[in-house]
């Protein structure tokens, strides 16, 4: 059986994150800027200054990452560190009971948006991405107690685990959207964007319970060893249980868990040249925008409501309930103590129905609250915005504040702070210049940000402007 588990899962997350095309899934700094298509991701009721043709997928390519207790470089420590994992004393210091790291991605192979009568029409076509994993600080605590670090303290004692509620989702999926936007009367504007969604795949992990009791032997039980690491011996007449709960779940067209005679995971076959249907959905984006007095604009959007219907025909399932209470011996070893302690194979994953689980997810929907003080003729403009966006594991709120410099359609620039999710400790840059766009919501003067994200787009004009409400 080949050793696969969360390793593996993270691994197909990232392949399908990363081997899509890239863009954020928001770039906030660039709300005031009323001379970028951006804007309209954040808010449908929102309209250019004029029509817009983006570059395919140059046209908008942006990706974004957070985290609520690692930074950007001790994650990619993380990821590079292999079998020193464990070792880092002080990237283990630094986690909480509950670790979680978001990233979103997407990209617009084609879109565009043009003035016609009276309102504002866009179109876009492209692939989109979430991924999230919540992990326990408890399951590195035993993973190193395992590789024999740190044992100086807890040699000759029992010890338990608790590493339930931790979850791992993933879905990537294309996207096709026409939107419609109107001024109303010459202080409201609406919009809205319906979307049709393609499922491309989807994983996911749901530990619901998990927790291990284990007596730990002496370090000097069979003699002293390099770096104070234990040898398969000394763990020997130890006993150990655990009990579990959870399942795995895959879609994917042609691909995914493939098992044994006996229901237990075989392996896992991805190849993403090999990406079909594997569901549908949809979705619907909503906005509006009101000019309170000449200077103060208030506006407010609901992104994202909609859902994804998985096939069952493409879904597999692989579930674990119970447990094991054992003595460790020579031939349980490699199971519950050596090997790879994130195999499925340690658990007894077996093959599940995939009628007993849910084929229908949401899609991470955004609630986005704003206002907006025009200065010098509007040319320039400071505001707040406020952002939660409903992802899994946990909601991830933001607060940000900006400053806007509009002069001319080709020249917008603005600067904002989003202290939340960074830990106070960046700002965001965002300027364009001719057909050129580039912006970062977390710009960090240092290395290790907690939050991460850039844009980076190409457009031309499409069409004419915005005409005066007294033309319409």
């Amino acid at each position: 059986m080949k050793n696969l588990g969360c390793k593996g899962l993270l691994l197909l997350g990232g392949m399908l994150v990363w081997g899509g095309a890239l863009q954020a899934q928001y770039l906030r700094s660039s709300y005031f800027m009323e001379g970028t298509s951006a804007r309209l991701q954040l808010n449908p009721g929102l309209q250019p200054t004029k029509g817009y043709f983006n570059i395919p997928v140059l046209g908008s390519f942006n990706m974004s990452a957070s985290s609520n207790v690692l930074g950007m470089s001790d994650i990619i420590d993380l990821v590079g560190s292999g079998s020193e994992l464990y070792s880092n004393g002080q990237l283990f210091d630094r986690l909480k009971d509950d670790n979680r790291f978001n990233i979103n991605l997407n990209t617009d192979i084609l879109s565009f948006g043009w003035y016609s009568g009276k309102g504002f029409w866009s179109v876009n076509a492209g692939l989109r991405a979430d991924f999230g994993v919540a992990l326990a600080k408890d399951m590195f605590s035993m993973m190193r107690t395992m590789n024999g670090f740190s044992l100086e303290d807890i040699a000759g004692t029992s010890q338990s685990y608790n590493m339930s509620n931790q979850t791992l989702n993933m879905k990537m999926y294309a996207e096709v959207g026409l939107g419609y936007s109107r001024r109303i009367t010459e202080k409201l504007t609406v919009g809205a964007r319906v979307k049709i969604l393609l499922g491309l795949a989807r994983a996911e992990m749901n530990v619901n319970k998990f927790n291990v009791n284990m007596e730990v032997p002496e370090l000097n039980r069979y003699g002293s060893t390099s770096r104070g690491e234990l040898e398969p011996e000394n763990w020997y007449g130890t006993h150990y249980d655990y009990a579990a709960d959870g399942n795995v779940i895959t879609t994917l067209k042609g691909g995914g868990m493939t098992f044994d005679r006996d229901g237990r995971i075989d392996d896992f076959d991805f190849d993403g040249g090999d990406l079909g249907i594997a569901g549908s959905g949809f979705g619907i984006d909503l906005g509006a925008s009101y000019k309170v007095w000449d200077n103060l604009t208030v506006s407010a959007s609901i992104l994202d409501l909609g859902f994804l219907k998985w096939k069952e025909s493409e879904t597999t399932v692989a579930t674990v309930t119970g447990g094991d209470d054992v003595t460790i011996d020579a031939t349980n070893y490699d199971r519950y103590i050596g090997g790879d302690f994130l195999s499925f194979e340690r658990f007894d994953f077996k093959e599940g129905s995939p009628d007993k689980v849910k084929t229908k997810t949401r899609l991470y929907s955004t609630l986005l609250l704003a206002g907006e003080y025009g200065l010098l003729n509007n040319k320039v403009s400071v505001g707040a915005m406020y952002t939660a966006r409903f992802a899994q594991p946990k909601t991830l709120n933001e607060l940000t504040f900006l400053a806007t410099v509009r002069p001319k359609n080709w020249l917008n620039a603005a600067i904002s702070y989003s202290p939340i999710q960074a830990g106070g400790k960046s700002f965001g840059l965002a300027v364009k210049l001719g057909s050129l766009f580039v912006g970062t919501d977390y710009m960090f003067f240092g290395s290790n940000s907690r939050a991460v994200n850039v844009f980076l787009g190409i457009s031309f004009p499409l069409g004419g402007g915005q005409k005066p409400f007294s033309e319409l």
